[in-house]
């Protein structure tokens, strides 16, 4: 058991003996850094994760390195944000030994919380330390304090911070999506819905969406490019786009992108396919998802968890299925671009 001392002071504090105020202070300090990382570099914010790496780095297997790698995970937003120079460096060198270490050790546990904790909850967990280290606090968790502190489940919590910075370096991770597709969807979803985030250029925005279809090599990769790229066009074909090279953008990735593929590979019947989202925000939202490895894992998480209603990853990324909406967005593109700009020569 670890024993917090109450009402008391150290003049430099460290969970072996810190007072209950300094635990606390901890947390408050982590929750702010994960609430407000995006109002830009803040030198207080880089002082508090190198120290947190300092701390880890100093005793990467221990008893309470769980503390350390709980705070390098609520940090994961700001350090894929605008972390000051070495910083981010720093946190994985901590979290790769602190992995090596924690990952030797056995345990007699047969599941971990790791293994269930969703993306959502990252900021939530220095909110855990006060009763983890406090066993007087009340204790709500259906996973036990044992298995919390357990070297197995800091292990876990490393390799999700881990993936958080640096995507796809680590396995035996719960599936998340990389911190660029969440940006790419808050900004997506503010102008679809009708309200672009200030500074935004909407027209660069849907320029950048052909970009990555172009881009996209992996064919699960691009079909989920793909479908953003409906989305997005419904946007761009309705008018308020002044420029028509964003729309020859468009056309030139799907074009591109629909020479990859072979319809009459198809195996399902016409009635087979889904029915894909017909608003905007929803359809950019799956396309985004489905545009990477670790969203493709939610939602085949989330479909056998709580929807198997939900069509299957193989209709959806079937490639008779792709090639029509995206044959059906390229038409829809042309007609608009020869309206507003007149037919190409």
């Amino acid at each position: 058991m670890i024993t917090v001392k109450k009402n008391e002071t150290s003049p430099a504090p460290h969970p072996v003996d810190a007072g209950i105020n300094d635990i606390e202070e901890l947390v408050a300090s982590w929750e702010e850094l994960a609430f407000k990382y995006e109002y830009g570099q803040n030198s207080a914010y880089d002082r508090r994760v190198l120290d947190c790496a300092a701390r880890l780095g100093a005793d990467p297997g221990g008893s309470l390195a769980y503390i350390w790698v709980f705070g390098m995970v609520v940090a994961g937003r700001y350090l894929n944000w605008l972390p000051g120079d070495g910083v981010k460096e720093a946190a994985l060198r901590a979290l790769r030994t602190a992995d090596a270490a924690l990952s030797a050790k056995d345990c007699a546990h047969a599941s971990h919380p790791y293994e269930t904790h969703d993306e959502e909850e990252d900021e939530e967990l220095a909110s855990w330390l006060v009763p983890l280290l406090d066993e007087s606090e009340e204790w709500y968790e259906d996973w036990s304090r044992d298995q919390w502190r357990c070297p197995c489940n800091a292990a876990g919590f490393t390799r999700i911070a881990l993936d958080a910075l640096a995507p796809g370096s680590v396995a035996n991770v719960p599936p998340r999506l990389p911190q660029e597709a969440h940006d790419t969807l808050h900004s997506l979803s503010a102008f679809l819905e009708g309200y672009p985030r200030p500074g935004t250029d909407v027209e660069a925005e849907i320029e950048e969406q052909g970009w990555a279809l172009k881009a996209a090599e992996d064919p699960d990769d691009r079909s989920g490019r793909i479908m953003v790229v409906r989305a997005v066009g419904w946007y761009a074909a309705s008018g308020v786009v002044r420029r028509k090279t964003v729309l020859d953008g468009l056309i030139s990735a799907l074009e591109k992108a629909l020479s990859h593929y072979d319809a009459g590979t198809c195996p399902h019947g016409d009635d087979e396919h889904p029915v894909l989202p017909d608003t905007a925000p929803a359809a950019a939202a799956i396309g985004i998802e489905l545009s990477y490895p670790g969203g493709r894992a939610l939602y085949e998480r989330r479909r056998a968890e709580n929807d198997k209603r939900s069509a299957s990853l193989e209709l959806l990324l079937c490639p008779g299925f792709i090639v029509e909406i995206g044959q059906e967005s390229l038409t829809l593109l042309r007609e608009r671009r020869d309206h507003f700009f007149g037919p190409c020569s």
